[in-house]
């Protein structure tokens, strides 16, 4: 199994015990600035000092008024070094039906709330084959993300690996064609099984309750306390099914090459195929849920659910505990005040909802976080994995052994607006390229398709305002620049 590292990007490190006692401390919720002298001889510094002839030669080093702060490049680092990520490949791309896997991760806030985890499918005989691909979007703390990142694609791998495959592709083909009109299904029933399961351990408050300990409560519900959506792909081989298992919002969107279908200079044409609707304020059939378990309350405000972005989400205790436990934490475990708007939890559940769809040889999956659609268009993204495809096919199939992706790409110099990407647009509704004052026009230059959906969310060709984005350091960061994870 493999998972993305953290981070990404750190403009600075930052301290996590006092140093050098005699320049800086940091004490629990103050920074401390302390001042010496570090010249010898001299003990004190005083305001009054006279001058000295130490003085006038600092002067005439130094003439006039305090220099300006200037920025110098060695201090920054430059959007190509940020945007890097890895590529990893499956060990058998037709045992598997998966060639490669890209991923990022461009952290907003200082520390990165966020996780991906991939899991392929072993290649053995009776080993299961089914590759998994988890995204988990954090939010209070990355806590509950790193959690799931650690432990639930693992155990809905083992949960699943004891479940034969539904049946044989190649005898039931007809049947698995309308796969996502079928309600009930044995594995979509376990994946919301063990989403439910693996909320529940998290959000657990027995043992806390049953010990008198603060240091206890503090530990074991930190994971609680923070939150994290989940979006889940299980895709089987045999059956060419993609099981696509969203908690929260992100999202998962499927492109397609359109047969016998150019663009009017020769290259091919995709369709859009969108495996998810995210779960929040904007979704109707989320809002008509929530109001039926909860009438009378205002749920929905503002774009907000209980002044959150999300209506499902793991963690989130304060959502969910029974409003006697909220009270016992508060007033015994040094947990939160209940907010006032909680009046009948829980609110928030982990079940996800599930779509399933068979696979096409040469489809791609793009799962993102909130970040990348809230700049970017599905069409647009499925249009720029296009154009990408164009100039990187050969790093993508694996008949090239060497799998050298880095030295298989060809020169793209053209730049792209909308209507020149490979796919039928729709109305654009996003709000950050005007947010920014700049026009949508994309390039085509990256090796990986990861880094390259994130360099033109981040203002593609024009290169002064990708740097100037990627620049940015919390928490002015946040308002320009939201691309948590895409795969």
């Amino acid at each position: 199994m493999f998972r993305f590292p953290k981070f990404t990007y750190q403009r600075f490190p930052r301290f996590g015990r006092p140093v050098s006692f005699h320049i800086i401390a940091v004490g629990t919720s103050t920074t401390l600035v302390c001042l010496a002298s570090l010249a010898a001889g001299r003990r004190t510094i005083r305001c009054d000092d006279e001058s000295t002839e130490r003085d006038e030669e600092a002067r005439e080093a130094f003439p006039g008024a305090f220099h300006k702060p200037k920025w110098r490049s060695q201090q920054w680092l430059s959007a190509d070094s940020i945007l890097r990520g890895p590529t990893v490949y499956s060990k058998d791309h037709e045992k598997l039906g998966i060639s490669r896997c890209d991923g990022i991760s461009v952290a907003s806030n200082g520390e990165s709330e966020d996780h991906v985890t991939i899991f392929f499918g072993g290649i053995e005989e009776g080993q299961d084959t089914r590759s998994y691909f988890g995204l988990f979007d954090g939010h209070n703390g990355s806590a509950t993300s790193d959690f799931l990142g650690e432990n639930l694609i693992q155990f809905l791998q083992k949960t699943l690996a004891r479940f034969p495959h539904q049946c044989d592709y190649s005898v039931n083909l007809d049947m698995y064609a309308e796969a996502s009109d079928i309600e009930s299904d044995p594995v979509n029933d376990m994946i919301k099984q063990v989403f439910k399961e693996v909320d529940d351990a998290i959000t657990d408050v027995s043992e806390v309750l049953s010990s008198s300990s603060r240091m206890n409560a503090v530990r074991t519900l930190r994971y609680a306390y923070s939150g994290s959506c989940a979006l889940v792909s299980v895709f089987e081989p045999d059956t060419r099914l993609l099981r696509v298992a969203v908690t929260g919002d992100s999202r998962a969107v499927l492109g397609r090459k359109i047969k016998n279908k150019k663009t009017a200079d020769g290259r091919d044409m995709y369709e859009v195929h969108v495996l998810s609707q995210d779960q929040n304020a904007y979704n109707e059939d989320e809002e008509a849920r929530m109001n039926a378990e909860h009438p009378g309350e205002k749920i929905m405000d503002n774009g907000r659910v209980m002044g959150w972005g999300i209506s499902r989400s793991f963690g989130n205790g304060a959502y969910k505990w029974p409003l006697d436990v909220q009270k016992k934490l508060h007033e015994k475990y040094l947990g939160d005040r209940p907010r006032p708007n909680v009046k009948t939890p829980p609110y928030f559940t982990a079940e996800p909802v599930i779509t399933t769809t068979t696979v096409q040889q040469g489809d791609f999956l793009i799962m993102a976080s909130d970040g990348l659609w809230d700049i970017l268009t599905n069409e647009e993204v499925v249009g720029l994995v296009g154009v990408w495809l164009e100039n990187n096919h050969i790093a993508v199939w694996p008949g090239d052994k060497r799998r050298d992706y880095g030295k298989t790409v060809f020169e793209d110099e053209r730049v792209y607006d909308r209507d020149g990407l490979p796919v039928e647009m729709k109305p654009d509704h996003t709000s950050m390229y005007r947010y920014w004052k700049a026009d949508k026009r994309f390039v085509n230059k990256d090796p990986s398709v990861a880094w390259h959906l994130v360099r033109n969310a981040l203002g593609g060709a024009d290169s002064d305002l990708c740097e100037a984005l990627l620049s940015l350091t919390q928490p002015r960061s946040r308002r320009f620049r939201y691309v948590p994870v895409p795969v």
